[in-house]
Order: C-alpha cells, then sequence, then structure tokens
C-alpha cells in the first residue's frame, strides 16, 4: 500500500467517510453494458463451458498464489459445513485479491461475488469475469431488480453470494468499517442467513525478516440468522448490526485490543484532558479554601501567584534541559 493511500485512510477514518474510495477515478469507458435485461448467469454452451474449465483453474492456481503471495489460510471451515443451502456471505473490503481469497475459501462453484459495474470489462475480461461468478453491480432501478431476481434464484439453488458492505476498498485496513444495509436486505428477503467473514493481517518473524507484507488470514464465522417480526428494514439493520457485532468481537479476539477509530479515540483524549484540567482546578480550589485565613490575605494576587509559577517552572525547565 502506498503512503498517499495510507494518508487519505487515516484522513477519512477521522471525518468519517468510511464508505469512500481511496482511488476515486474510476475508469468507466472499456465497462461492459449491463442494462437492456443484461444476463447474469452462464446460459449458453460456450459459457457453462468456459465456467466449467475456469473455476477448477482458479482453484489450484489460486491456491497456489495466495499461499506463497500472502501466505493465505482459512479459518473457520467447520461453520462453512454448518450452512447447509443458500446464503449472504459478508466480508471486510480490505485486499485487492480479496474476491478470489473468498471464492477459495467458500468454493469455487458454490459462490458468487457482487462488485461495481465497471469493474466488467468488454472482451474476454468480461467473459472471464461473469464465468467465475460475478455480478456487477448496477447505478439504475432496473438494474438492480435485474440484480435482486438473480441473487433470489441462486439463493434457492442453494448458492452462496458474497457482498462487500463496507462498499469501499481500504488496502490492508484492519478495523471494522460501518455497514451499508444491501446485502441484509437480500438476506432478510429471502429468508437466508448471513455468513461473516473476517481478513486478518498477521505479521511472522519469517515474514518480518524478509521484509514481506502480513500473511493474510481469512476467518470464517458462525452464520447468523434472521430475526423474526417487524418490518423488513428494521430485520436488516438489526441484522447488520449483529454481523458486524461478530466481526468486530473477531477483530478484538485477534488484534487482542479494543476497535476503536481515530474520530472516537481523539474525542476520548479530548474528555481525558478536559476532566484532568477540571480535577487540577478543583484541588486548587480546595487547597485555597483549607488555608488559615491570615495566611490567603498573606498569599499573592492570582497574576502575582500565576507569574511566580511560571518563574518556578522555567527554572526548573532550565535545570532539566
Amino acid at each position: 500500500m502506498t503512503k498517499k493511500y495510507r494518508n487519505k485512510e487515516i484522513e477519512y477514518e477521522k471525518k468519517g467517510q468510511f464508505d469512500r474510495d481511496l482511488n476515486e477515478e474510476h475508469r468507466t469507458a472499456d465497462a461492459r453494458d449491463i442494462g437492456g435485461g443484461y444476463r447474469y448467469l452462464t446460459k449458453t454452451p460456450g459459457e457453462r463451458l468456459r465456467r466449467f474449465f475456469l473455476i477448477p483453474a482458479v482453484r489450484v492456481f489460486g491456491t497456489i498464489y495466495t499461499f506463497f503471495a500472502y501466505g493465505f489460510r482459512v479459518k473457520g471451515r467447520k461453520n462453512l459445513r454448518a450452512v447447509k443451502g443458500g446464503a449472504v456471505s459478508v466480508c471486510n473490503h480490505v485486499h485487492e485479491m480479496d474476491t478470489l481469497m473468498v471464492k477459495l475459501a467458500l468454493g469455487g462453484f458454490r459462490s458468487y461475488h457482487t462488485g461495481s459495474f465497471y469493474l466488467l470489462k468488454r472482451g474476454w475480461a468480461g467473459r472471464i469475469f461473469k464465468a467465475g461468478g460475478f455480478l456487477p453491480v448496477g447505478t439504475t432501478v432496473k438494474d438492480l431488480e435485474n440484480l435482486q431476481t438473480t441473487v433470489g434464484s441462486l439463493l434457492q439453488r442453494g448458492k452462496i453470494v458474497n457482498f462487500y458492505p463496507e462498499h469501499a476498498l481500504w488496502y490492508r485496513y484492519e478495523k471494522v468499517r460501518p455497514f451499508k444495509i444491501g446485502a441484509f436486505r437480500f438476506a432478510v428477503k429471502f429468508g437466508v442467513p448471513v455468513l461473516p467473514m473476517f481478513i486478518e493481517f498477521r505479521q511472522t518473524r519469517l515474514r518480518r525478516l524478509f521484509r514481506m507484507q502480513k500473511k493474510v488470514i481469512l476467518h470464517i464465522l458462525p452464520a447468523v440468522q434472521p430475526e423474526e417480526g417487524g418490518s423488513l428494514k428494521a430485520k436488516a439493520q438489526a441484522l447488520s448490526d449483529r454481523v458486524r457485532a461478530a466481526m468486530v468481537q473477531k477483530y478484538e479476539e485477534v488484534y487482542q485490543k479494543k476497535m476503536t477509530f481515530l474520530t472516537e479515540a481523539s474525542a476520548e483524549e479530548e474528555k481525558a484532558e478536559r476532566d484532568a484540567g477540571h480535577t487540577r482546578e478543583e484541588k486548587r480550589e480546595r487547597a485555597a479554601a483549607s488555608k488559615p485565613r491570615a495566611a490567603q490575605e498573606q498569599t499573592p494576587s492570582a497574576p502575582a501567584a500565576d507569574e511566580a509559577e511560571e518563574q518556578t517552572e522555567g527554572a526548573e525547565a532550565a535545570a532539566t534541559a
């Protein structure tokens, strides 16, 4: 990750702009058109044949590549085996290869992956993406209705559809950002659980010795079921809150620290300094009130006392310099 992106992450975190892209210049000129009833799933013999050969190749070569390049590992596969039917999966969006990693964790033929429409390019690149199970998210109502129909069909067939509810990709960012509610609406609408996944970055002695980036570990957490009763929006929000809480808990478990954003940390520091200031003033007032009246009359005025205190501090500073 470049220093420019890291500085942007810090800036956006302080401002609370967690869904803002670090690279805001998206190439859309060569994006494939998904309007006019775009067909999401592979239907023609050529498309099916392409998918039949592509998925095994991705599984073999993707496993080798991610292991040697990133030390990639998956933990919690038993939680995936517990999901028998369709499910919505969500993951923190923190690595340029996280879609490949999620696919390797969930299974190539079982998983499909949503992403911004401009990632689906014209030509062979777009055909390969489609064969791999990429579902472009458009910007019009018609596009979203088409996507919803496709997602519903996949879930009914026992597939897993992955979303990145943080929306924007922040490179190797460790914390769990706030979620968009869209993925959880799908889960509630179609009555399927949400499978949370959390990507951890872990440093090892060997990787530090060779100055390599931290290894990537993907944790599959237990599935979270939608609640009964209430409106679709209320249930989706409740589901989002529970899933994010589980991912935050995993963050605090693996990194052994409480998750706080810079905005929260700054507020806490400011409050601590303010409270400390009040405490010092209260101590001075109690000390002044406890002095005998005669001593108070002999006590120099406030400006004089402040001047004397400054002179004392200056002398102490000079002595320790």
